[in-house]
């Protein structure tokens, strides 16, 4: 009893002090591209729907839950792809609930047909913060050492639980082969696929305030860069695949690098990651993650399905208390989807748009 009120406790001083926490993460980024890049809306060809639930420190009591939803298509008749995305995160006891509802344009620019794109992406959104139950949270005024809560509390009530606010990110993509020696797919040469990917969210910076302050909602700049390197014969038929990833997060105070690798072979992948305040110092490692997933089609083979589950074991100061995160992750591909009948012109950008060549079996993460 005593542990949840002393996290209560915690949570109502965050709430007015205006300390509110950083934007959510989700350990599966490549599930959700486009919360991470508006570039990555309609990056690949078709339309594609992904599913996310982020569950943060289950044995900390209260609510510590993001949900992320969203759909993008991308077509050469509109020279690109728009998306449209939904995230709701809940915090606490007391549920400081933040909704996003964002749409969102990226155009493709062909630089080498089949082999290098550059994307620029625009997101727009609206976005609100709400406490959707003042009368759960409990201050420190209310305890008593004996009896515990009994007292009544001197915190004012704000006269308003909800602020509203329009909100803008964006980001730019590249996406390239590299044809290295011996043989493959591509005139007898071995392929590299690469992404790399920077975005800025909140632009504007909108007044998250809900106490009438001046509370600016702080930028967040966060670079990425992924690589898949095929580990097999250059015409086999289910090669096996390493991919080298490293994110760089950086929101307010908070710098944050993630390094991971995966190991993919069609339809399965396992991946490694380590964060850590973006310095390899022992006492600043934030957790390990782990991720197991797999790529299946129907048996009409109309479309993909991607499904995928990770664990984050936490190493900061808070482990032995929070038991760690979940994640669960799914894709759904519908590759043939597109806005009709292509004219010559848009028929001639999807040959030329970039084509990784691997298996479409071997799951996605680039």
């Amino acid at each position: 009893m005593m542990r949840i009120l002393l996290f209560a406790i915690t949570v109502g001083i965050l709430v007015m002090s205006e300390a509110f926490a950083q934007d959510a993460t989700f350990t599966q980024f490549y599930a959700n591209r486009t919360y991470i890049n508006p570039a990555y809306a309609g990056a690949d060809l078709g339309l594609r729907f992904n599913f996310n639930y982020r569950n943060l420190w289950t044995a900390v009591p209260g609510d510590f839950s993001t949900f992320s939803g969203g759909v993008d298509i991308g077509d050469p008749n509109i020279f690109g792809g728009i998306g449209f995305l939904a995230n709701v995160s809940n915090e606490g006891e007391g549920q400081l609930q933040t909704q996003r509802y964002s749409f969102m344009y990226s155009y493709r620019l062909i630089i080498l047909p089949r082999q290098f794109d550059l994307h620029f992406g625009l997101d727009a959104a609206y976005m609100s913060k709400e406490i959707r139950d003042w009368d759960a949270f409990i201050f420190s005024d209310q305890l008593h050492p004996v009896f515990g809560n009994i007292n009544p509390t001197n915190a004012e009530r704000p006269d308003r639980l909800k602020v509203e606010m329009p909100d803008f990110n964006a980001g730019i993509l590249a996406r390239f082969n590299i044809n290295t020696a011996g043989g493959s797919r591509i005139k007898g040469k071995k392929t590299i696929a690469n992404t790399l990917g920077f975005a800025v969210h909140h632009i504007t910076q909108p007044n998250e305030s809900l106490l009438g302050r001046t509370e600016k909602l702080p930028m967040r700049f966060l670079a990425h860069y992924t690589m898949a390197i095929s580990l097999s014969k250059a015409r086999s038929k289910n090669p096996l695949y390493l991919s080298p990833n490293i994110m760089y997060e950086h929101q307010r105070t908070l710098s944050t690098l993630n390094v991971g690798m995966y190991a993919l072979r069609a339809p399965v992948m396992i991946g490694l990651w380590y964060r850590n305040e973006f310095k390899f110092e022992t006492n600043d490692t934030d957790a390990i993650m782990f991720n197991v997933g797999m790529r299946g089609t129907t048996r009409d083979k109309s479309f993909m399905y991607q499904i995928g589950y990770s664990y984050d074991l936490t190493l900061s100061k808070l482990a032995g208390s929070t038991s760690g995160s979940h994640e669960i992750a799914l894709i759904i591909e519908f590759t043939r989807a597109g806005f009709g009948k292509k004219s010559r012109y848009a028929k001639k950008r999807a040959r030329n748009c970039y084509n990784w060549q691997g298996p479409r079996s071997t799951p996605k993460i680039f």
